[in-house]
């Protein structure tokens, strides 16, 4: 910037105000003087006399940030531009910097010693997580706690603050604005709301004024930096006005152009990965998002504003949302469709038919693949951009009027189903979507197969399997059966797209010569294909194939009892004629298929086989019987019959043979299923069963001599089976109608199996959810090792798979804490070995994960935690927290990657470089400059973790051994008695020697999880004494010659002592005099102080006291009396003098 005298004198009253904190001789000699008294000292006397201290202060600082703004003003308005003075070549950059820390010494002033002292109770952040001031530390005295008053404690000096920063923010000429918003936003807003919102002291005129500044300022900030500052205001203890102030405010954000992208980006900051997660997908362009990120913004962005209407706030945020969703990154995309998908959709008000989320999400793709060009298709069903407006409309041919949706609508519509029931675990949403759009997204899926669209097809197709893998519905399935050929409604028909793909086009007049019959058939085999590829995804296939079987083969054999309507919607209803025949060809060839491709399912349910196979021969002997009694006799239809059409694309030929080759046909499949039933070992006869054998042995014995030579032998075998089953001794007794209770849940646990093994979300999630009905009822069907290993194959899932979606494995990780409440033992045992991983075969991010599992385990257990299972899992875990991890390919792999990066500097050097530029920063920059010492002391304990100890042979990695400890502690605070005096007196020794070795920068991780170790081991031993919980094992309070952490039982002793509080509190003090890590000296301090605390109560309940004695409160001395030699507690333990007797002796 030019240097114009008006500005150098601005800022040169400034620096003379501010000299006297700012200087550090100034400040030595004022040290312990407030803020105030130094800078009301320099001020002239007759400066505002009749004010107190502070208001002077404060109005001296408005007078100074005043004056700089309107040099800044007039400094841009001049038209000619001021000369520099000679002999001032100053570097122009340090003159910013300097000026730019005068202004920020201002503003802190204004904060600290006008705004916080004049806010009620409640209202701002708390003033030790504010930025660092400029202001040196010495001199800013803590506010004193505020009274819980609801007034402001000084409206006068607060309105005189607020209104002087009005003028300048307000003024529509360039200046300090950027400095004053940036700097002390939050303290605007705070003083601002407080003024509009809770003073009662102002007229009204004001608060109106005031109301319409905290608009105006926060309309003024950006997004991005507004997001952080309303979060930082909502606290625990903020008051309940404010609190709705900013929430208000909050609620608004989303209405923003970049609101909805702005507020993800921003909770994806605050819930940023773990340490050992894996960061973000390498495939996406933004930050990393947690499930609670996308949690986090579902609730936000679904909270419609108070006041607001729906209509008007969803019609705001949709196209911003449908942006995300439509766009290309995998996180995004995830978080829109949950936020549409559970969020919106989720909630009846607004997610139910008819209503305003509905309209807009699900509507528009439901007409599309309807083909309707509804209001909703017209408004929605375009792309939109980021801040909510909409892209040009693609322009398309209007070939003649012909096309009803075009191939990008038809396209959008299929990606945003398909991105809004798959991209979060919601077998609900999925089954609500795809099931109004079943027979579009079917005749979608054929004509895209039929005319090589292979991109196409597979999108359809993976959508249609998801939906029949969550979705157990016979009616789905006959109804695909019963419209397999259907290609669109009368109006219209799947054609070619604009651009290659599909389309939606009108149905054209009908040709006179009729359908192609040839196409009709050559396409048939395909799409049947297609079919049973569904019906195999159904979890209930099982039973469900049996009764597709009975429906296709009843329309096969008594379609001509049906009416016209009876069979499935046709192309060409015109040929009414032909119909028939092609509903029979259909029902004929599915059966077919389902006799090749699950005849072993169909032989498991054979009542249902049986049957069908009874009305199959009761329909030809009935036929027979017609025939004989009717020369007129209709014909049977055949496949062959069937196949004159196609030769002759005409109507249905007759042929002299016809009748024995359709009864061939028919009677053949059925006598050769019948024989496989009855000659299976596994064939039981029931009351129902055996009814229908006696029926068919009736029938086929009639039936017998009217048969073609090529069935007599089948028919004359499936009779002499029946003959054996039905006179067999064992069969005679007929058994009640058999119930199979084994076969739902052996089926579900197959169907489960196949979900969790699926790469899709949707059908992992619902393979879980069956998983976990069949742990919860223990079914007897469960293969508890199995099923571990299977739920840990996910939970450590390496590829690309929905492993990695936190949806999943946090319910994997609630799965196996549910299986180990059955089967604690052997989970615990497997956990524990995959987590010590001792073959090197898990990466970091795996193990914690295990971890995860652990954790929640044991919480499930609670007081079950005993025995071989508490053993194990305390065993490993202090040997995976302690050094006796060795992981040699961990070390290999670290000493590769110290070859390929470049080398480090020496650390002398570095430090010397670091010391060298924090005294320039010093000297040129204000005191707020990021820390490059605590940069470097940062990335040094980060690079520490992934090295392990450095004087081990092969460390383990220090996260892991710190997440050993953190198990280790939950577990001694579940159930502290079924770990035992071993595990727990290994584990202060664990922490102890953590604590005095464990001692370099690097290794704090460890530090902070010991300290923790051992205040949760307190915590337990102390809820059992006060709960008067005998836990066999204590803490002695006297020292001893022996460990701080002896497992000791003596004879005589009834209590095991698993440490010397003395002996512990020495190795802690010292630990703690040479502690550098701050967040370890506060967790010493508190751990020193509850171990203080135990000795005096230990002292006031007594120490190793007699049973007899045990409800008597007494104090103990010590192990000696002045004067007398006496040994008050010799029969204890600790005095090792078992069996002698107090002694009195008298001395002079």
């Amino acid at each position: 910037m030019e240097d114009t005298r008006q500005l150098r004198d601005a800022f040169d009253a400034a620096n003379e105000f501010l000299h006297p904190v700012l200087n550090k001789e100034r400040i030595q000699n004022s040290r312990g003087d407030p803020l105030i008294d130094i800078l009301n000292r320099t001020l002239p006397t007759d400066y505002c006399h009749d004010d107190a201290p502070r208001s002077r202060v404060v109005q001296r600082t408005l007078a100074l940030l005043s004056s700089i703004h309107d040099a800044f003003v007039a400094e841009s308005t001049d038209p000619v531009p001021a000369k520099r003075v000679l002999g001032k070549q100053q570097d122009q950059a340090l003159e910013d910097a300097k000026r730019r820390r005068a202004l920020h010494a201002l503003l802190d002033l204004l904060s600290f010693e006008g705004i916080y002292p004049s806010l009620s109770s409640g209202v701002g952040i708390p003033l030790e997580k504010r930025v660092i001031s400029v202001l040196p530390a010495g001199v800013i005295a803590k506010n004193a706690t505020k009274a819980s008053d609801s007034t402001p404690q000084d409206t006068r000096i607060l309105d005189c603050i607020i209104g002087s920063l009005s003028h300048i923010l307000r003024d529509a000429r360039p200046s300090i604005q950027p400095i004053i918003l940036g700097r002390i936003l939050p303290d605007l807003i705070c003083g601002t709301a407080e003024l509009a919102f809770n003073s009662k002291d102002l007229p009204s005129h004001k608060i109106d004024s005031y109301k319409r500044l905290l608009n105006d300022i926060i309309d003024k900030c950006s997004t991005p930096s507004l997001l952080p500052v309303l979060s930082s205001l909502l606290q625990e203890s903020t008051a309940p006005w404010f609190k709705a102030c900013i929430s208000s405010q909050l609620s608004q954000i989303p209405l923003r152009k970049d609101g909805v992208f702005q507020i993800i980006l921003f909770l994806a900051s605050q819930f940023a990965p773990t340490l050992g997660q894996t960061t973000k997908d390498p495939s996406s362009g933004g930050p990393p998002i947690t499930v609670q990120a996308i949690m986090q913004s579902s609730r936000l962005l679904s909270l419609v504003p108070q006041g607001s209407n729906p209509e008007e706030y969803f019609s705001n945020v949709a196209p911003k949302l449908l942006a995300l969703l439509d766009g290309e990154d995998p996180d995004m995309k995830k978080t829109s469709s949950y936020v549409i998908g559970n969020g919106i959709l989720g909630k009846r008000a607004y997610g139910s038919p008819g209503a305003i989320g509905f309209i807009i999400f699900v509507q528009p793709i439901l007409d599309t693949f309807h083909g309707k060009i509804s209001q909703p298709v017209t408004t929605w069903m375009r792309p939109f951009s980021l801040d909510g407006s909409a892209d040009p409309e693609i322009k398309t041919g209007d070939f003649d009027g012909i096309i009803i949706v075009p191939e990008f609508k038809l396209l959008l519509a299929l990606e945003r189903l398909t991105a809004l029931a798959t991209l979060h675990p919601s077998p609900g949403l999925l089954k609500r979507l795809v099931n109004p759009a079943l027979l579009p997204l079917w005749g979608l899926q054929c004509y895209a197969k039929e005319h090589q669209k292979r991109s196409l097809e597979e999108k359809v197709s993976t959508l249609l399997q998801m939906f029949f893998s969550v979705s157990a519905s016979i009616t789905r399935l006959v109804k695909l059966a019963d419209n397999i050929l259907w290609d669109g409604p009368e109006a219209w028909v799947y054609g070619a797209g604009e651009e290659g793909g599909v389309s939606i086009r009108k149905r054209e007049n009908r040709e006179p010569c009729g359908p192609n019959i040839l196409s009709i058939i050559q396409n048939l085999d395909g799409r049947v294909d297609s079919f049973l590829q569904l019906l195999a995804a159904d979890p209930q296939k099982e039973e469900f194939v049996g009764d597709v079987f009975l429906h296709v083969s009843r329309q096969w054999l008594f379609s001509e009892s049906m009416g016209e309507d009876g069979g499935c919607p046709q192309p060409h209803r015109e040929q009414d004629k032909l119909q028939p025949e092609l509903r029979k060809l259909v029902s004929a060839k599915i059966a077919e298929k389902l006799l090749d491709q699950f005849k072993e399912s169909l032989s498991r349910h054979p009542i249902k086989v049986l049957e069908l196979i009874r009305q199959l021969i009761e329909s030809e002997k009935n036929r027979a019987s017609t025939l004989r009694t009717n020369a007129q006799g209709s014909e049977s239809i055949s496949l062959q019959a069937l196949g004159s059409i196609v030769k002759a694309e005409s109507a249905v030929g007759s042929d002299p043979d016809s009748n024995i080759t359709g009864v061939s046909e028919s009677l053949s499949p059925a006598f050769s299923l019948l024989s496989t039933i009855l000659a299976s070992p596994d064939f039981q006869v029931s009351d129902s069963i055996s009814l229908i054998l006696r029926n068919l042995k009736s029938d086929i014995d009639y039936l017998l001599p009217r048969l073609p030579s090529a069935l007599v032998q089948p028919a004359t075998t499936s009779s002499m089976l029946l003959e054996i089953t039905l006179s067999d001794p064992d069969q005679r007794q007929t058994k009640p109608t058999l119930t199979f209770p084994g076969i739902s849940d052996l089926e579900s646990h197959r169907q489960a199996i196949n979900n969790i093994s699926s790469p899709l979300a949707p059908v992992q999630a619902e393979g879980l959810s069956t998983l976990s009905h069949l742990i919860d009822k223990a079914s007897p069907v469960l293969d508890i090792p199995a099923t571990l290993t299977l739920l840990l194959s996910v939970l450590t899932a390496s590829d690309e798979s929905a492993a990695t979606d936190e949806f999943l494995y946090l319910n994997v990780i609630k799965l196996i804490g549910s299986l180990a409440s059955k089967h604690p033992r052997t989970v615990i045992k497997t956990l524990a070995e995959r987590y010590a991983d001792r073959s090197e075969e898990s990466t970091l991010d795996q193990r914690l994960k295990i971890g995860e599992a652990l954790l929640r385990t044991i919480q499930n257990l609670g007081g079950a935690l005993v025995g071989d299972a508490a053993r194990v899992l305390g065993d490993v875990m202090i040997e995976v927290a302690s050094r006796r991890g060795i992981k040699l390919k961990a070390k290999d792999q670290r000493g590769k990657g110290i070859k390929k990066s470049p080398p480090a500097k020496n650390s002398e050097e570095l430090n010397e470089n670091i010391t060298k530029l924090m005294n320039q920063i010093n000297e040129d920059v204000d005191s707020e400059t990021e820390d490059p010492v605590k940069e470097a002391y940062s990335s040094k304990i980060i690079h520490a973790w992934e090295a392990g100890a450095t004087t081990d042979t092969a460390p383990d990695d220090l996260r892991a051994r710190a997440s050993a400890i953190s198990i280790l502690a939950s577990a001694i605070q579940t159930n502290l008695a079924g770990l035992g005096p071993a595990l727990a007196s290994s584990s202060i020794d664990l922490a102890v020697s953590t604590l005095t070795l464990e001692s370099d920068e690097g290794s704090a991780i460890l530090r902070r999880a010991a300290v923790i170790l051992l205040l949760d081991l307190i915590k337990a031993l102390d809820e059992a004494r006060e709960s008067g919980k005998d836990l066999g094992f204590g803490l002695s309070v006297t020292a001893t010659s022996s460990s701080i952490y002896p497992a000791s039982h003596q004879s005589g002793s009834e209590c095991t002592t698993i440490g010397n509080v003395p002996d512990i509190l020495r190795a802690l003090n010292f630990v703690e005099s040479r502690e550098t890590d701050t967040t370890v000296r506060g967790h010493l301090r508190a751990l020193i102080e509850s171990l203080e605390a135990w000795l005096e109560k230990s002292l006031l309940w007594g120490i190793r006291t007699q049973q007899s004695l045990m409800e008597q409160p007494r104090f103990e001395l010590g192990d000696r009396l002045a004067g007398l030699d006496i040994h008050p507690l010799s029969s204890t333990e600790k005095y090792g003098r078992t069996g002698e007797h107090p002694r009195i002796e008298e001395i002079e």
